[in-house]
């Protein structure tokens, strides 16, 4: 498969039959996953609701799979006063962790581009948006 399809045949140990997995679906993933990480936004403003219901390409989040190999690329913002490297991290642990297990994909690499920091209003703004005030 060449980086830029957007569907993915997972392999499996038995022919029961294709499964298919669209790299939107890995993106929203990953996405998830991210969310997970304290100190992250993930595109821009959002909410859960967006990734669970958009059909359009998750904003911030790349995927590239070639081969049952998998490289996932984000753009971030961190919370104001949070280690950026470790926040970092902590995301590609997570993500790769997740989409591993819920894909049985192979994830090479998950690169993380720092492009902004969240102030501390944009932080209380998504918050307050994750518990629907």
């Amino acid at each position: 498969m060449k980086p830029g399809d957007t569907n993915y045949d997972v392999p499996l140990s038995e022919d029961l039959g294709q499964v298919t997995i669209n790299n939107d679906v890995v993106a929203r993933v990953a996405a998830l996953a991210a969310l997970q990480v304290p100190g992250v936004s993930v595109g821009g403003k959002f909410n859960i609701g967006d990734f669970l219901t958009r059909k359009e390409p998750v904003r911030g989040v790349t995927i590239e799979i070639d081969k049952a190999r998998t490289r996932i690329t984000f753009e971030i913002k961190v919370e104001y006063g949070q280690n950026m490297y470790e926040v970092a991290h902590r995301l590609q642990r997570c993500v790769k962790d997740a989409v591993e297990r819920m894909t049985g994909l192979v994830v090479d690499q998950v690169n993380v581009a720092i492009v902004d920091i969240l102030a501390e209003n944009e932080r209380r703004e998504r918050n307050e948006r994750r518990e629907g005030k």
